[in-house]
Formats: structure tokens, C-alpha cells, sequence
């Protein structure tokens, strides 16, 4: 019996867990992160910065890339609090204030990933977290959850949208 309880909770942290994983991949890094790492990689002040990072020392890229991570972490805490607080509003706003930190923060990982694994902690902490995604994707609860999930966006953009017009284009 309290196995069953274990196992169900498992389940539901599990649930959570992938849902907002299916929110944040999908809904926010999709449509407006990639989008904005887009432009920064076209801006020719961020072309000059990225030579530039490839000749400062490990140790401050470390530094300046932990220090933007734990903003963008701390922003979604800030957000989430607003949220839970019934402050739909403002935790919009530094949401949306976020999603450019964190393209940003994703740029700079992409631009000085080989200086940053160069601390053993920090590749392990990395694979770490690759790992514990791909097991999250390929579990048969995200698998369920993300069939569902497209299983409603096709039913709001057929039976919603269709009838009334708003969306011309085949899904």
C-alpha cells in the first residue's frame, strides 16, 4: 500500500515535472528564445564579443556564465512567487523579461562551452543534467503527455480557430 503511494506521487512529481518541461521547450523556447538567439547572433557587437570571450581566462567565463545562470534562475523564482501570489501580471512581465536573459545566457554557453567544461565539475554537472533530460523524453509518462498535449493544440486549432475563421493555415 504504501509503495502504490510512493509509486503515485513519483508519478505526479514526475507529470509536473514534464509538463512544464512540454511548456518551456514548446511554448517559450520555440517560439520566442530560439527567435532572439536568432538576432543576437546576428548583431555584429555579439560577433566581436564571441572572439573576444575565446581569449579571457576559464575561470571569469565561468564566473560571468554562472552569475547570468542564477539571474535567469532567480527571475523564474521572482516570476513563479508572483504567480503563486496571484500577481498574474507582473510575473508576466518578468517572464517575458526573461526569455532574452536566458537566449542571451544560452549564446554565451554556446559560445564558451569548450572553456567551461574545462572544469570537470562543471562537464559533470552538465551531462548530469543532459542525461536526466533524455530520460525524461524518452519516458513513457512524456511520451503519453506530449501525444496528449499535441493531441489538444490540433483540436483548439481545428474545432476552436476553424469555425471561427481566425486561423487560415492547415495545421
Amino acid at each position: 500500500m504504501f509503495q502504490i503511494l510512493i509509486d503515485k506521487l513519483f508519478h505526479l512529481i514526475l507529470t509536473i515535472i514534464i509538463i512544464g518541461y512540454i511548456v518551456f521547450e514548446e511554448m517559450i523556447w520555440e517560439r520566442f528564445a530560439q527567435p532572439i538567439i536568432r538576432f543576437f547572433t546576428r548583431l555584429k557587437i555579439l560577433q566581436k564579443t564571441s572572439a573576444f570571450l575565446k581569449t579571457v581566462d576559464s575561470k571569469i567565463i565561468l564566473a560571468i556564465f554562472v552569475s547570468m545562470f542564477v539571474v535567469v534562475e532567480l527571475l523564474g523564482l521572482f516570476a513563479a512567487s508572483q504567480f503563486l501570489q496571484g500577481k498574474i501580471i507582473v510575473g508576466l512581465f518578468v517572464y517575458a523579461g526573461k526569455v532574452p536573459v536566458s537566449a542571451f545566457t544560452f549564446w554565451l554557453f554556446r559560445e564558451v562551452n569548450s572553456k567551461l567544461m574545462e572544469f570537470e565539475w562543471f562537464e559533470k554537472a552538465y551531462n548530469f543534467v543532459l542525461l536526466f533530460i533524455e530520460r525524461i523524453t524518452h519516458s513513457q509518462t512524456y511520451l503519453d503527455i506530449k501525444k496528449r498535449a499535441l493531441s489538444m493544440k490540433v483540436f483548439i486549432r481545428e474545432k476552436l480557430f476553424r469555425k471561427k475563421g481566425f486561423l487560415k493555415q492547415k495545421v
